[in-house]
């Protein structure tokens, strides 16, 4: 029998049951495996709640959709009832590779580390990384910045495989639940941070997702740096969680300068005056912490088909 160990990994899914069941299967193949494997679907109609409801080991929470902050919101409280030291937290589209839970525990005791995360590699290109880490963007100039010790100290890319001891919620809570994508994870990282908790990415530990897309537009040749662009349906949710974040965690002028870049944007690039304001409604309604009270809103649970198991 597969030894286990005092981890709750922390699965958040939404109609992607082919990467699901991969990402799934990656966990069980750990040496040591989880005591626990957490899973939280967000009212997914792809035939992921039926394989769900026919998988004995799983915890499964199935709720409607209030994006991944609720995911794993919910996913971070399931964790927390037990007594269970480490939540290990991924989304349905990374896969931990072989020995990946192994090393984050050991690297997460010998460093004394609150959160440990993994080496994220892109699975475009196994040589790049999926995210930039302490400002590298290839595999081996990471390994070679960590040394001997193996860990790259301050810097992780939550929740891509990303160790969490209950510690860390004793100390900060939970996610904010509210921010629904995009930022949400960034913020519990900063908040990790100004509590004086220690994060570091084990570079011998690998989690396989696919490279991010850049949505990064340059001002001016660059010259006046970047400003994001965003599908018009689901900017509301960065642009307002970007406005939370400056407001809490940047210099006063990260406020007044960001404002200036999207209205040069706006204004003078795409001529659009109308969506600058969009932007700017969005940016102060976080500055101020005014969200939706329905993102508020405790999540609506949703049965499990077939099911016989006791849903959340």
């Amino acid at each position: 029998m597969t030894e286990t160990v005092p981890v709750a990994a922390a699965i958040v899914t939404f109609n992607r049951l082919t990467l699901l069941r991969a990402c799934i299967e990656a966990v069980r193949a750990q040496e040591p495996r989880p005591a626990r494997i957490i899973v939280v679907d967000s009212g997914s109609t792809d035939g992921t709640a039926e394989w769900l409801a026919a998988q004995p080991d799983l915890d499964v929470v199935r709720q409607r959709n209030c994006g991944s902050a609720g995911a794993y919101h919910t996913a971070f409280a399931r964790a927390m009832e037990g007594d269970l030291l480490w939540t290990w937290a991924m989304d349905d589209d990374g896969r931990p590779q072989p020995g990946a839970l192994a090393e984050l525990l050991r690297q997460a005791e010998a460093h004394r580390l609150d959160i440990a995360g993994a080496m994220v590699m892109a699975a475009q290109a196994p040589d790049e990384l999926a995210f930039r880490l302490a400002g590298h963007t290839r595999a081996d100039a990471a390994v070679a910045a960590a040394g001997d010790g193996g860990v790259l100290h301050g810097d992780v890319c939550p929740f891509n495989g990303t160790l969490i001891h209950r510690r860390v919620f004793e100390t900060i809570g939970n996610i904010k639940r509210e921010m629904f994508i995009w930022g949400d994870e960034w913020e519990f990282g900063l908040r990790a941070r100004r509590a004086g908790l220690r994060l570091g990415t084990a570079v011998h530990a690998r989690h396989v997702h696919p490279r991010a897309q850049s949505r990064r537009i340059d001002l001016f040749g660059g010259r006046l740096g970047w400003v994001e662009e965003l599908p018009e349906a689901r900017a509301h949710y960065y642009f307002r969680n970007m406005g939370y974040i400056h407001g809490r965690y940047e210099t006063r002028a990260a406020v007044p300068k960001t404002l200036v870049k999207y209205g040069l944007y706006h204004l003078l690039v795409r001529r659009d005056p109308a969506a600058f304001r969009r932007f700017a409604g969005w940016y102060v309604s976080g500055l101020l912490d005014r969200y939706p009270e329905e993102l508020k809103a405790p999540p609506v649970p949703l049965p499990l088909p077939g099911a016989d198991r006791k849903s959340a």
